[in-house]
């Protein structure tokens, strides 16, 4: 009786210490998660520009949204931007990862070189590129126009294509050189004894790549995919700095449309901003959710072969 009341009082007292031990982040997670979710639930269904009292006007600002083109072309641009930057950004990565696990000169410093831009805040990268974008004085067009290859400067922002090129470059040039140091940790936890199989056997490099790297890359190609699509989803800083959603509001994402609308200055609506945050919510979860219910089958069978 009494080794059963002694073992009750352990787990009771471990069960105490692991809630101990997961209370500071179960407060941090409801203060800067749950609060705010719960709290742009409830503003959705209000008016509310941040300084009077708040007026219940129910569904209003989400049939509202429904009607309202310029958020949906914002939706849009996200996507877009999205899918470019994936496109770009887990080929180039998973390559110079392969590259700088190759045994060459200078390993270690071409690793940091390339890790580096994503130490280096995303706004301030933004403000390079801009002004090396910029329609006049920046230095991209000066070079082409002392080179001969253009007569008057061309308004690189100003076009809603070159825009998006110039955006997507900002973020694969920030963000591809920890993906790289992900993909490369993973390549390197891959056994030598199948590389020298191989080797025995003949296989050449692509061969080696294409049916030992790749293949056992399985998980943490899923963990990247997600975290670019993710990236994609938040997207906000680069855009601010470098177009502002312009020319036109065409090259808006769903951040900087919310961004707007809480903090307009002429006149802010915080009510409808929240209803719109918390569409932005569903239609990044059901991405994110959508795309871990499509792989992890696919993954999973892989890793239990």
């Amino acid at each position: 009786m009494n080794k059963a009341v002694t073992s009750r009082n352990r787990k009771r007292a471990q069960h105490i210490q692991m809630f101990l031990m997961l209370l500071p982040m179960l407060v941090l997670f409801f203060l800067f998660c749950a609060y705010p979710l719960i709290e742009s639930v409830y503003l959705s269904f209000m008016k509310y520009n941040g300084f009077t009292d708040p007026v219940y006007i129910g569904l209003d600002n989400y049939f509202r949204m429904f009607r309202d083109g310029s958020w949906w072309n914002a939706v849009l641009n996200t996507f877009q931007l999205t899918v470019m930057a994936y496109v770009i950004q887990i080929p180039l990565s998973l390559l110079l990862a392969v590259l700088v696990n190759s045994k060459i000169k200078g390993q270690n410093f071409f690793r940091t070189i390339i890790f580096l831009p994503n130490v280096t805040s995303t706004a301030i990268i933004g403000i390079i590129f801009f002004f090396m974008f910029s329609s006049y004085n920046g230095i991209v067009n000066g070079i082409l126009i002392n080179t001969g290859l253009i007569n008057r400067p061309v308004e690189w922002l100003g076009n809603v294509f070159s825009a998006k090129v110039i955006i997507i470059l900002l973020n694969t040039w920030s963000q591809v050189g920890y993906l790289m140091i992900l993909f490369l940790a993973a390549i390197q936890k891959i056994p030598a004894e199948l590389y020298e199989s191989a080797t025995l056997d003949g296989a050449s490099k692509w061969q080696q790549f294409k049916n030992i790297t790749f293949p056992m890359l399985g998980q943490m190609f899923q963990v990247i995919s997600m975290m670019c699509i993710l990236n994609g989803f938040q997207l906000f800083d680069s855009v601010k700095v470098l177009t502002g959603g312009g020319p036109g509001n065409r090259t808006s994402v769903m951040a900087l449309y919310i961004y707007d609308y809480f903090f307009n200055s002429t006149g802010a609506q915080q009510g409808y901003a929240s209803a719109v945050s918390v569409c932005a919510t569903f239609i990044t979860a059901a991405v994110g959710a959508i795309y871990f219910l499509l792989t992890s089958k696919k993954f999973g069978s892989d890793e239990g072969r």
